[in-house]
């Protein structure tokens, strides 16, 4: 397709944690490659992008880079104190997640936007649904990674105290302010149909508005493995010890199965709360329960290869990248019955109720004693491994999208 010019509008865009600076970084790159012009507008932290690809910092104060009063009063008193500074120091000083409310007001601030914003053929908005103007409105798309609504939800049904309740409503306030600017946009990408489901459900979004394509995922160095012997060794992979990975209903099921399984394994890729470790500590799972963090790619295929079966065991997952990485290296898995998991595990896997560790513990022994079941779900990854696709797939579908709002059939 002919060249595009492409503006990347992202509030925050962190390259080591969380998704949103990661799949900026690999869907430019991609598109790079296919011969578009892309520049990324994003607040810090700033995405880790090569040169080839124009990134242009919006300036935003940093307030959530610290939790202390002091320290954010202090920026605050560095600001030119318009209208918007002020709104903005209030609203974080009261408790609300202010970032993506203001980060559209900040973005017209910015020369290089004022001076280029009518020369972009496409803006896409990366899950900031900020109060935009018409130049952007009217050729706007967004990837909705998950609705932030069932992290909410999660929080709150883990959070018994009445103030600390109050404090997450608040925080998560900015949701309605969301879902009033969904109706500016053109386009909405999901990363599965389980997630659009949701985004329908949470911003009252038009079935026809949102588009699903799966997620790029790079597995060139994800060999097909075959292990000759099983020693019941198991892992999982968490970007964060939250109540939404469900690492607490993981760790009773392990202890239930050390009943009748010993020597079982498993491994904890992630950083763990001091809460979990003290579960860990209280079973007597010393011995049976790793945990390693900050692992090299290298590293991490190599624990992927070393294991025997995977589990994916959150409250909810937009696009489960984790499983994709451990079906792609031929382990069998088991995944919870929640968000997109059980949509990309398809027939290489066992699916178990979220919240109940005796059935999670019953999928775990009967993989461990069944090799026919075992072999049948590795054989099925094998095949479940070819529906997955690369970054460039990714784009491409994108493209499509993309010439859509620019011909005005969206």
């Amino acid at each position: 397709m002919s060249k595009l010019k492409i503006a990347f509008l992202s509030y925050r865009s962190d390259p080591f944690s969380g998704g949103q600076g990661i799949y900026l970084k690999n869907l430019c790159e991609a598109l790079v490659k296919r011969n578009h012009d892309i520049t990324i507008f994003s607040g810090e932290p700033l995405p880790d992008v090569p040169q080839n690809i124009r990134l242009i910092k919006v300036e935003t104060p940093g307030y959530f880079e610290t939790f202390s009063f002091k320290e954010r009063f202090k920026i605050f008193k560095e600001k030119n104190k318009s209208r918007m500074e002020y709104f903005d120091f209030l609203k974080t000083s009261t408790g609300i997640f202010t970032e993506p409310i203001f980060f559209g007001e900040r973005l017209v601030l910015n020369e290089v936007f004022t001076k280029e914003a009518h020369t972009f053929d496409i803006f896409h908005d990366n899950q900031s649904l900020s109060n935009y103007p018409e130049v952007i409105n009217k050729r706007l798309a967004t990837t909705l990674h998950h609705p932030i609504h069932v992290d909410r939800d999660i929080d709150l049904d883990n959070e018994k105290d009445f103030f600390v309740r109050l404090a997450i409503r608040r925080w998560y306030s900015f949701l309605s302010f969301q879902k009033r600017n969904i109706k500016n946009i053109k386009a909405v990408i999901s990363p599965s149909k389980s997630s659009k489901l949701d985004i329908q459900k949470y911003f009252d979004c038009p079935e026809e508005k949102i588009e699903v394509i799966w997620n790029g995922i790079d597995l060139s160095d994800h060999k097909f493995n075959t292990k000759e012997t099983f020693t019941n060794n198991l892992v999982t992979i968490i970007s964060s010890d939250v109540p939404m990975k469900n690492l607490k209903t993981i760790i009773k099921a392990i202890a239930l199965v050390k009943n009748d399984v010993p020597n079982i394994k498993l491994t904890i890729i992630g950083d763990l709360r001091e809460e979990n470790k003290q579960i860990i500590k209280n079973l007597d799972l010393d011995k049976n329960i790793e945990f390693k963090n900050k692992l090299s790619r290298l590293k991490l295929i190599e624990t992927l290869n070393n294991s025997d079966i995977g589990i994916s065991g959150s409250l909810y997952e937009g696009f489960g990248f984790p499983l994709v990485e451990m079906i792609s290296t031929g382990l069998p898995v088991i995944t919870s019955n929640k968000g997109s998991l059980p949509e990309l595990s398809g027939d290489a896997g066992l699916i178990f109720e979220a919240t109940s560790s005796s059935d999670l513990a019953e999928k775990i022994k009967k993989l461990i004693n069944q090799n026919d079941l075992r072999q049948r779900l590795i054989n099925n990854a094998r095949n479940r491994r070819d529906d997955f696709f690369g970054w460039d797939e990714y784009a491409k579908r994108l493209e499509i999208v993309y010439q859509k709002i620019i011909r005005g059939n969206i």
